[in-house]
């Protein structure tokens, strides 16, 4: 049944061509840039999964996650990697959920401190990446001035304000895998590799799905990419989550 709905829904995008998408370009290991400039990363192992199983061409365009998202507001293209705020529900149409990314709270060795719910950041400030959402209880604990967030749009930045301590925190999604990717990219925080510390609870799991603003009228192609992602699932193509 599945198949047979692919089939059905195919003939209409391998005509029109593939919408351009938008995606982060340092969001390791999820999505994101290599040295080569080609795109890598779980997401991007689906977009082009989905472009295979469909005949169709891959169009994905790096740039900050600050631009993709603003890009897909404009209506020029999807964004993915994209997480489900209340706020977002009514400009984007989503697919179905891809996998879940844990958001790790990192601390400089000899720093750590108790943490299990938002309001045990009170006081701190936070690294986070420019224009990401980390959940509705974090971001309006930023709007409330409970907490500060110190926005970067490149995540070895944030590590580098970490380990000089010019703030207490960082924020870096896909647990251990996700540090190690930034840290080991890096010479000066590859030799201060033992100074990051992931605190044990998370702040958040993070959904990640692909978004069209609602004015792109991208109800059908999402339906066809929802096809991909469950069969990306069924092949272990993606995972369910990164701890």
């Amino acid at each position: 049944m599945k198949l047979l709905l692919l089939m059905l829904l195919l003939p209409f995008y391998v005509l029109a061509g593939e919408p351009l998408i938008y995606a982060d370009d340092s969001y390791f290991p999820v999505i994101y840039k290599d040295k080569e400039g080609q795109s890598a990363g779980i997401l991007s192992q689906l977009l082009l999964h989905h472009a295979k199983i469909t005949g169709t061409k891959l169009e994905i365009e790096h740039t900050s996650w600050r631009r993709a998202y603003e890009f897909a507001t404009q209506g020029r293209g999807g964004v993915i990697g994209l997480s489900k705020t209340s706020a977002r529900l009514s400009l984007f149409d989503y697919s179905d959920p891809i996998f879940d990314d844990n958001i790790n709270i990192v601390v400089k060795k000899g720093r750590e401190f108790p943490f299990s719910k938002v309001e045990d950041l009170k006081g701190k400030l936070v690294g986070v990446h420019l224009g990401a959402s980390y959940g509705e209880f974090f971001d309006q604990a930023v709007a409330n001035k409970m907490l500060s967030a110190d926005a970067s749009a490149v995540p070895a930045v944030r590590l580098k304000k970490l380990l000089h301590g010019r703030i207490d925190c960082a924020l870096v999604g896909s647990g251990q895998l996700g540090l190690d990717s930034i840290v080991d990219a890096d010479p000066e925080l590859k030799a201060n590799k033992s100074q990051f510390v992931i605190l044990k609870h998370p702040l958040v799991k993070d959904t990640l799905y692909l978004g069209f603003a609602k004015n792109m009228n991208m109800l059908k192609y999402l339906q066809l990419f929802n096809q991909s992602i469950a069969d990306a699932k069924l092949k272990k193509i993606i995972p369910e989550t990164i701890d």
